[in-house]
């Protein structure tokens, strides 16, 4: 049986394509599609999941909530379509240049910190939507999502393997738990967060936003934790901005480390878990985990105005 090509997927959502050229393939892949009128749109093929129709519905439907409510986003051209046994949606193209490829300097990160606010300020007092499908909270990284093997048998097999970074992630477990987030956040409103509020999942243009990018670590969460992931453990000048325009407890500001570690071992058990299935740790599938404990630190500036 013939599969369905590329041109045909695309068809589908009504556009007919002149040029089709992959561009990025992590956990999903995309593809820059131009049509024949010379518009320009995003194909892409979501990636696995336990349930992968209700997650891409999850998706599609938090970005359109987002746009509805100011977002500039890439809302999906209809719903996502199974073919060939994958989920594909049509995405429009969002103009701009991103703010930084890797990084972003001082500055970049002040403006960055101070949108995020700005994006924040527009879901306040909204009802959030269910959890995504299979996700948790980061005030609940230090276990494993609920598709995963337990963490006992996760830490067994990294212990196996790699015993230095086994004990690594046993301390950074421990620590993580000592902070109580659930005590720090408890009452705190929950909203859909981005997950990657990071240089480059966003668009500018003459110094203003115009658009966001990526929303596959989108989920439900504590404002702080979008926060946390901007942040990406060391870069206060994010918090700096952000609180110039939003206020957030000085509670949940002095948590951010913490939230930053409940990331990262979320990042960890999703590397142990088909590498537990597969018998196999491949080397340096854990790099970027040990590394990022590493450079994780309390925010160092002034929270109290």
């Amino acid at each position: 049986m013939s599969r369905t090509t590329l041109s045909q997927i695309v068809r589908a959502f009504g556009v007919e394509p002149a040029r089709i050229r992959r561009v990025s393939h992590r956990h999903n892949t995309h593809w820059r599609v131009v049509s024949r009128e010379g518009a320009v749109y995003f194909l892409r093929r979501f990636g696995h999941q336990p349930d992968l129709a209700a997650d891409a519905a999850w998706e599609v439907e938090a970005i359109r909530s987002l746009g509805d409510r100011g977002w500039p986003v890439a809302a999906p051209l209809g719903k996502p379509r199974l073919i060939d046994g994958a989920y594909f949606v049509l995405l429009p193209h969002l103009s701009g240049r991103a703010l930084g490829k890797g990084s972003t300097d001082g500055d970049g990160y002040l403006w960055l910190g101070r949108r995020l606010a700005e994006l924040h300020l527009l879901l306040e007092g909204l009802a959030p939507p269910p959890q995504r499908p299979d996700w948790t909270e980061l005030l609940a990284g230090s276990r494993p999502r609920p598709s995963h093997p337990p963490r006992d048998e996760l830490m067994a097999f990294l212990a196996g393997r790699a015993p230095a970074l086994a004990d690594h992630l046993a301390t950074a477990i421990d620590a993580f738990e000592a902070r109580d987030l659930a005590a720090v956040f408890a009452g705190a409103p929950r909203q859909v967060v981005h997950g990657d509020f990071s240089p480059w999942n966003v668009l500018t243009r003459g110094g203003r936003l115009t658009g966001v990018l990526d929303f596959e670590l989108a989920h439900v969460d504590v404002a702080a934790a979008d926060l946390a992931f901007a942040r990406r453990g060391s870069h206060d000048g994010v918090v700096r901005g952000y609180l110039e325009v939003r206020p957030l407890p000085d509670a949940h500001i002095a948590a951010l480390d913490a939230l930053w570690t409940g990331a990262v071992l979320t990042s960890a058990w999703l590397e142990l878990a088909p590498a537990l299935k597969a018998g196999r740790l491949d080397p340096g599938a854990l790099d970027w985990c040990a590394a990022q404990l590493q450079k994780t630190y309390p925010y160092s500036g002034s929270i109290s105005a």
